[in-house]
């Protein structure tokens, strides 16, 4: 309707202004009518472009934002020692060494952890000869469980959220004391350790920020930028 009016005003005025029926009158007329097609279609694709369906924007993701370390989060390619996934190889967990031994976990129930010293003659445990082992594998359930946690790299990075955690886009907390708080936009940042203390550096203005709460948009500095390697078990016994 917007465009009918449109071009009923231009045909409208151009008739007072060059005369009906003349050459220039119907030069004018399609001129215009071209013009004003034009930015229609111009106007049509910009609005397209900006009301993407809400399950792409949950999945775009910037890829400055996926090689940040914003808020403590796990950077993309990553490999450091913090970077170690604390759930890799764990108690319930099957870990198959380079040599090609198998070792079983200690299994539902159980609190003890099992002990490869004696079949291998290492001074470790099974989950620190799995660790320690590069070419090492460890599954639960039939499930691979990743080594380092770079999975984690898409932390606080959904909705093609920037590299920084900003009063506009503040982080999740990163303590696994509020794992339970957050629920499923809870995930691990980098492993706490001697070399990574998880300070955050706060700047004012500039962050980090991280959530008050899980049901408020208040933001507040982010005090600790690493979590701990605590392991939580559900009832069929697997890591997180």
């Amino acid at each position: 309707m917007a465009v009918v009016v449109v071009l009923f005003t231009s045909a409208v005025s151009l008739r007072y202004l060059v005369g009906e029926g003349t050459k220039a009158y119907g030069k004018s007329l399609l001129g215009c009518t071209l013009l004003i097609m034009t930015c229609v279609q111009y106007y049509q694709l910009w609005y397209a472009m900006l009301t993407l369906p809400v399950d792409f924007l949950s999945n775009a993701y910037r890829f400055d934002c996926l090689r940040s370390d914003k808020g403590g989060k796990v950077a993309m390619g990553d490999g450091s020692d913090h970077m170690v996934n604390p759930c890799f190889a764990h108690v319930n967990s099957t870990c198959v060494l380079s040599s090609g031994r198998v070792h079983l976990g200690a299994g539902m129930g159980m609190t003890s952890s099992y002990n490869v010293t004696e079949l291998e003659g290492l001074n470790a445990t099974s989950t620190e000869a799995c660790v320690n082992d590069p070419a090492s594998k460890s599954s639960y359930n039939g499930a691979d469980i990743p080594r380092f946690l770079e999975n984690m790299s898409e932390r606080d990075c959904g909705g093609g959220l920037q590299s920084r955690c900003s009063l506009s886009q503040p982080c999740t907390p990163c303590e696994i004391s509020r794992k339970g708080e957050f629920g499923a936009r809870w995930s691990r940042c980098a492993m706490c350790s001697t070399s990574n203390l998880g300070k955050c550096s706060f700047v004012p203005e500039e962050g980090p920020y991280c959530y008050e709460s899980a049901t408020s948009r208040k933001v507040v500095p982010c005090t600790k930028c690493c979590t701990e390697p605590t392991l939580f078990f559900d009832g069929e016994g697997n890591c997180s």
